[in-house]
C-alpha cells in the first residue's frame, strides 16, 4: 500500500522535512530517486536543485543554510543530508552539529524547499529533543528489512517491472537462495529477466539453475543432512565452504540460528500453531518454517536444546580464544552423531 505522504508528493503537496531511517537502504535510495523524479524533468544538480550533503563530514548548520537558499530557477530544491547519526545512539565523528539550529528550522522551515535526512540504523534516539521535534513536525518513515510475504510480493513486483512473471515456487526459491538483501535480489531479478526474454513463467528450476547458492542455503542443507544422519555428506558441505574461504564463525552463527528456529517451531507446533501462525510470530516466511518443522521430526526437544547449547559453547570458545575456529565447528559436527 502506498504511503499517504507519497500520494501527497505525487499531487505536488511536499512537506518541508522528511526523515528516513532503517536498515533497508536499497528501498530508501530508490525512494529518494523517486522524489528527485517527482520534482520534474527540469531538476538539474548543476544548478543546485538537488544537493546531497554527507553529515559525517559537514555540519547540520551548513545543511540548514542550503535549505534556506532559494533555487536559482525559482523551483523547489531537494536538500538531502545523509548519515544523520546524531539522531541515534550511534557514535559519530567529531562534527559540531548544532541541534538547536535544527530544532529552530523544524519549527519554521523554508516552505519552498524540501529537506530529507537519512539514517541507516533501525531506530532513532527518542531521548533527544531534536528527535521529539522531528516526530512532531516532519514526515518520518522507517525502512525495515522485508520478511515473509512482504518480501515475496516485492520480488514478484520487481520481476513484473522487468516484464517477467514467476511461479510462486520460483519466488520462494529466489528468496530462499538470496535472502532479504533487496540490492542482491534486484540484481538476480534483472539476470533472470535477461535470461527469460519473454519465454513464459519463471519456474523454480530456472531460479535454481541461474541463482548461486548462498551460505545460508548451504548451512540449511547441512542441517538437513545432519537431521537425516548423513554426516559424511554434511561434512563435505563444511569442507566445501571452507574451500570457498567462508568464515567458520559465520557458518557457526547460521547453524545456531537454524537450531534455534527448529526448536522454536517444534515448541510452537505443540501449542497447535500452524505454519502460517508460527511464521507470523517468528517473523519469517512460512516456507522455512515448514522446512524447520520437517527437520524437527528428527530431534527431540532435549536433543535440540543440547545441540544449541553445544553450538553456543563452541561460539564462546572461539570468541574467548580457547578454541580454534575450524576445530570448534568440526567438534560440534562430530558430536551430532546419534
Amino acid at each position: 500500500m502506498e504511503q499517504k505522504w507519497m500520494t501527497q508528493i505525487k499531487n505536488k503537496q511536499w512537506s518541508p522535512v522528511y526523515i528516513f531511517y532503517g536498515e533497508e537502504t536499497f528501498q530508501m535510495e530508490e525512494t529518494i530517486n523517486w522524489m528527485k523524479h517527482q520534482l520534474g524533468a527540469s531538476v538539474d544538480e548543476a544548478f543546485g536543485s538537488v544537493v546531497v550533503i554527507d553529515l559525517q563530514e559537514v555540519s547540520i548548520q551548513s545543511l540548514i543554510q542550503e535549505a534556506e537558499t532559494a533555487s536559482f530557477l525559482g523551483e523547489r530544491r531537494l536538500v538531502i543530508g545523509t548519515y544523520a547519526t546524531f539522531l541515534t545512539t550511534t557514535k559519530q565523528k567529531s562534527i559540531d552539529h548544532n541541534l538547536d539550529a535544527l530544532i529552530a528550522y523544524l519549527n519554521d522551515p523554508f516552505q519552498q524547499n524540501t529537506v530529507v535526512l537519512t539514517v541507516t540504523t533501525p531506530k532513532l534516539d527518542h531521548r533527544k529533543k531534536a528527535v521529539k521535534v522531528i516526530e512532531k513536525e516532519a514526515i518520518t518513515h522507517q525502512f525495515e528489512r522485508l520478511q515473509g510475504q512482504s518480501l515475496i510480493r516485492w520480488v514478484e513486483k520487481r520481476l513484473k517491472k522487468f516484464g517477467v512473471h514467476a511461479q510462486q515456487g520460483a519466488l520462494i526459491e529466489l528468496c530462499t537462495l538470496v535472502g532479504n538483501d533487496l540490492r542482491l535480489l534486484d540484481q538476480e531479478c534483472h539476470k533472470i529477466a535477461t535470461f527469460m526474454q519473454n519465454q513464459g513463467e519463471v519456474s523454480k528450476e530456472t531460479v535454481s539453475a541461474l541463482v548461486p547458492r548462498t551460505l545460508e542455503h548451504d548451512v540449511f542443507k547441512l542441517i538437513s543432512l545432519i537431521a537425516q544422519q548423513k554426516l559424511e555428506q554434511a561434512f563435505q558441505i563444511w569442507l566445501d565452504l571452507i574451500y570457498q574461504n567462508e568464515e567458520p564463525v559465520k557458518i557457526l552463527a547460521l547453524i545456531m540460528r537454524q537450531f534455534r528456529l527448529i526448536l522454536q517451531v517444534k515448541l510452537l507446533s505443540k501449542r497447535g500453531m500452524n505454519d502460517k501462525e508460527m511464521a507470523s510470530q517468528l517473523k519469517v516466511h512460512p516456507y522455512p518454517v515448514k522446512l524447520a518443522r520437517q527437520q524437527a521430526q528428527s530431534f527431540t526437544d532435549e536433543a535440540l536444546r543440547k545441540l544449541l547449547m553445544q553450538a553456543i559453547e563452541a561460539d564462546q570458545g572461539i570468541k574467548t580464544g580457547r578454541l580454534d575456529k575450524h576445530l570448534a565447528v568440526e567438534r560440534l559436527l562430530f558430536s551430532l552423531k546419534k
